[in-house]
């Protein structure tokens, strides 16, 4: 559903790269340009559901809520006229505005700390006025997903005001558990948990006021300030059955977890284009976070009791330099992010400062030879710890992708780079946390930053409606930062160490097609990845295939969509955790004039399930958080843009920089 309006030969001279032309999308380099028609602009209102639209393969995109993630990646960056964005921002750019959309799968150096980027380009209007609204609500369960956005523009700016509430209340969840405690002496515990339901409740706000001065494409300057407010509650209760030796006996077990938090950062950037050849950008980003956390544990005449109060400043900096050649382009930037934190961990009231910065430059080379474009990028990393210990690492890390294309109908891609870890403060930290009765956690202020090396080959191929992929990949990482188990003082303590060796291999194909009629089309991604873990005292192995598949019907003022993916899991250490879940999402929606009204449901059959494994031997378990408010989530909503007023294309802004921080310590088992 992303047919140009544009002949090709147009778009070979604007994008100025070595492409392969489809029907649907042109391929150029590391990335993928999508079109969307009229029709799909028609039927949608709004740039999530235009993205849900393109199908593009990797791509999870979840109308209910609102959201967009990648199959088996954590980090996906959303550039809006090439300004890092939030995803909220979306619900407030027409469909009718969006002039392409472009998907990057394999960042290069300068995006070295994103799994994929989408960049959308729109038409922004020059004079008027603007109201956008997304309500999504569950008619038989807690939740909410609220947006609004007022814009009004005069002259050279643009002034914008958004909120956005996502609440979600008495949301039924629990857990299962079975765990195995292996104590020094040989003893054994054998410990069975049957979760009850527990109403669990979460709500976020995020605000935010805008302001931008555009000149033409030689000149803009952005001033956005934001503030975000967290506020969530998570119970777990059930009855644990506790067998020692020839010993059996029940308890009951209840576990309180509020987290509060508070974000406020001030964005300030500046674009110029100095002449036809040259351009700089420049960011900065100052923000201050204050987060509760809190941890009540209770299970027979156990009770323990731990939570950090933090505040935070962070301070975000990025200059960048663009230079054109005939036949290629150089860019090259530096890019600064320093924070300082106060840390007081309870219940021991230990204060932990932790002062920390992270400085990188990068220099990337591109460059069109005939039927083969390569790119070639060098990072450096400057990483330092001033406290709680003091640490300082330089670490260089290549970059380099060479893309053939010997016929028009498909193309040859190979990517090769290096990634500098750094260990994150959790893992620093030197206070000790009780886990449980038998448990409990430390850091090792000794980690050092770790190497992981890339490497993966694209293989594309075209014909007529149909386009797909095939991609064979794997990641290598030398001595990354492991946890492991071990004995202390008559009870079992759990710390990290650089150590071993970690890989994932992968193999997955992507299809695109339109099925019997052209109003369907299918979009289809499945693999297989295999995980092998090094770490002190053993070795891991985890295996398992994954699908992410989506249809969707579009004809006059209709679009039915059905979207389903299997959990994808990861292997690190000792522990399986899910990244995304099970999720069976169907919806309808009809569009007339300025509104888009929509219903669905998620998992008609079934319920999220989270499973994580511990594969210790001497401390593991198996377990699984159900939220059971998921199951058969019944949800409707309407979309409306309105807007009075002339428009005209918006430069392109390139920075990769929205800084929305998580450093609210988890305190959960």
């Amino acid at each position: 559903m992303a047919q140009s309006t544009l002949n090709d030969s147009v778009r070979t001279r604007e994008l100025d790269e070595v492409v392969v032309l489809v029907p649907d999308i042109i391929k150029k380099g590391e990335s993928i340009v999508f079109y969307p028609d009229k029709q799909l602009k028609e039927t949608t209102k709004n740039a999530g559901q235009v993205i849900a639209g393109l199908q593009i393969p990797e791509l999870i995109v979840d109308l209910s809520s609102g959201t967009i993630s990648v199959l088996g990646k954590d980090n996906l960056l959303i550039l809006i006229n090439g300004r890092p964005s939030s995803q909220n921002e979306l619900s407030s750019i027409p469909s009718k505005n969006i002039a392409k959309v472009e998907y990057i799968s394999n960042p290069g150096v300068r995006y070295k700390n994103y799994g994929a980027v989408i960049d959308i380009t729109v038409k922004k209007q020059t004079e008027g006025y603007g109201a956008m609204l997304n309500l999504l609500q569950s008619v038989n369960r807690g939740w909410g997903n609220y947006v609004a956005t007022l814009k009004y523009n005069v002259g050279k700016s643009e002034w914008k005001v958004d909120y956005k509430f996502n609440p979600m209340w008495n949301m039924d969840c629990y857990r299962n558990n079975r765990e195995l405690i292996i104590f020094e002496n040989g003893a054994e515990i054998l410990r069975n948990e049957d979760g009850v339901k527990a109403p669990n409740d979460m709500v976020t706000h995020q605000g935010s006021v805008q302001y931008s001065y555009q000149n033409g494409n030689k000149t803009m300057f952005n001033a956005q300030a934001r503030v975000i407010r967290k506020n969530d509650r998570y119970i777990s209760e059930g009855t644990i059955a506790t067998m020692t030796g020839t010993t059996s006996f029940n308890e009951f077990q209840r576990e309180i977890n509020p987290v509060k938090a508070w974000q406020g950062d001030l964005d300030l950037y500046f674009h110029w284009k100095i002449n036809k050849d040259n351009k700089i950008y420049v960011n900065v980003i100052p923000s201050l976070i204050t987060s509760e956390s809190s941890r009540d544990y209770t299970v027979g005449s156990t009770n323990i009791t731990s939570g950090t109060d933090n505040r935070s400043w962070r301070l975000y900096s990025e200059f960048i330099w663009e230079r054109k050649f005939s036949g290629g382009s150089l860019s090259s930037g530096i890019k600064s992010a320093v924070g300082w934190s106060k840390i007081q961990y309870l219940p021991q009231q230990t204060n932990v400062n932790e002062d920390e910065s992270n400085n990188h430059a990068f220099v990337e080379w591109k460059h069109i030879l005939d039927k083969v474009q390569y790119n070639i990028g060098l990072g450096a990393t400057y990483y330092n710890i001033s406290s709680p210990h003091e640490y300082r690492s330089v670490h260089f890390n290549p970059c380099v992708s060479v893309r053939y294309v010997p016929v028009q109908w498909g193309s040859l891609s190979v990517t090769l780079n290096e990634t500098t870890v750094a260990p994150n403060m959790a893992y620093l930290s030197p206070v000790m946390q009780r886990i449980d009765a038998f448990q409990s956690v430390v850091g090792n202020i000794d980690l050092s930053p770790y190497q992981r090396y890339d490497g993966r080959i694209d293989m594309d191929f075209s014909f007529k409606d149909v386009s797909a992929k095939i991609i064979i990949g794997d990641e290598y990482s030398h001595k990354p930062i492991l946890s492991s188990k071990g004995y202390h003082d008559g009870s079992i303590l759990q710390t990290y160490s650089n150590t071993g060796y970690y890989n994932h291999f992968y193999i997955k194909g992507q299809l695109s097609t339109k099925l019997i009629v052209k109003e369907l089309t299918l979009s289809l991604e499945g693999g297989w990845h295999t995980m092998k873990s090094k770490g002190s005292g053993y070795i891991h192995n985890y295996h398992q295939p994954f699908v992410n598949a989506q249809l969707m019907f579009m004809k006059g003022h209709w679009w039915i969509m059905a979207k389903y993916n299997n959990a994808y899991n990861r292997l690190w250490g000792e522990s399986i955790t899910t990244i995304n879940n099970n999720l069976l999402n169907i919806g309808v929606g009809y569009s007339y004039r300025n509104a888009t009204f929509m219903a669905g449901v998620v998992n008609p059959i079934g319920r999220i399930g989270l499973k994580s494994s511990d594969l210790s031997d001497i401390a593991g378990f198996e377990r699984i958080y159900h939220v059971s408010s998921s199951e058969r989530l019944i949800w409707i909503g309407v979309s409306l843009n309105i807007f009075k007023g002339s428009k005209r294309s918006g430069i392109i802004r390139k920075l990769n920089n929205n800084q929305i921080y998580e450093t609210i310590n988890d305190v959960r088992k």
